[in-house]
């Protein structure tokens, strides 16, 4: 019985030590049992320049008066005038807007009713040419109740660059992949990609339009007088970054 029980020990000591043994981290028993495949990243960018294409300029209509409702009624009459004066310019009419309206009061010396009142209403109105520009200029050297607010600007066409300038950083890394199949005999298969965009960058040329007060010696006359306004002509830098990875197909 005895011989019977070593020799079983013998035989399971011989299996023992024939087996191989794995040693690690289980991130290296990983690595090992399920090597990882052969991916490589290719990453290109791209930009393109594009300038602001549409100008919304804010005017200020002020009317005033002895009457609240003869001020309003004013105001309402000069916008309707500068609403029709910029649609025979051929500025459509969705295009010119009118905000809420304020007033404010003037107070005399005394007692708490006003002496008079004022009423304010922005117009705002929107142009993509220079012959837009020249009409509103016009408008505000024909009526001393209307001032120039401020200028703002933007891109009409922001989507179609945004996406021209990831199909060009795209190209980019197809040509790049084609390169590397024809040069070292591999097919590439892309099996993921990252797509980085940022904001347009804005480089501004300022253009600034100055209006001035002018008096006699004596102040017995003066000219209105115009607010700055400054208009600006925007460069927009459009830019993406594509990174695509391929596995290198047996």
């Amino acid at each position: 019985m005895k011989k019977i029980i070593i020799l079983m020990s013998s035989i399971l000591s011989v299996n023992v030590f024939a087996a191989t043994e794995l040693k690690g981290s289980p991130q290296e028993l990983k690595q090992f049992l399920h090597p990882n495949e052969n991916i490589i990243t290719i990453s290109r960018s791209a930009e393109e320049v594009a300038f602001k294409d549409i100008a919304i300029i804010s005017l200020v209509a002020t009317t005033e008066d002895d009457e609240l409702s003869v001020a309003l009624k004013k105001n309402a009459n000069l916008r309707n005038k500068v609403s029709t004066a910029l649609s025979s310019a051929g500025i459509p009419l969705k295009h010119i807007n009118n905000a809420k309206f304020s007033t404010s009061p003037d107070y005399g010396w005394f007692g708490d009713k006003p002496d008079s009142y004022k009423v304010s209403n922005i117009i705002s109105v929107r142009i993509t040419n220079e012959t837009g520009l020249t009409s509103i200029a016009q408008v505000v050297d024909d009526n001393k109740e209307i001032t120039l607010l401020n200028t703002e600007y933007e891109h009409s066409k922001k989507e179609e660059y945004t996406e021209k300038v990831k199909q060009k950083a795209l190209a980019k890394v197809l040509k790049e992949k084609a390169f590397y199949a024809k040069n070292l005999g591999i097919k590439l298969q892309p099996v993921s990609f990252r797509d980085t965009n940022s904001e347009p960058q804005h480089n501004i040329e300022m253009i600034q339009v100055t209006g001035m007060k002018m008096s006699s010696a004596n102040d017995s006359y003066s000219s209105r007088s115009r607010k700055s306004a400054p208009t600006s002509f925007e460069k927009l830098v459009y830019r993406a970054k594509i990174s695509v990875s391929f596995k290198v197909v047996e």
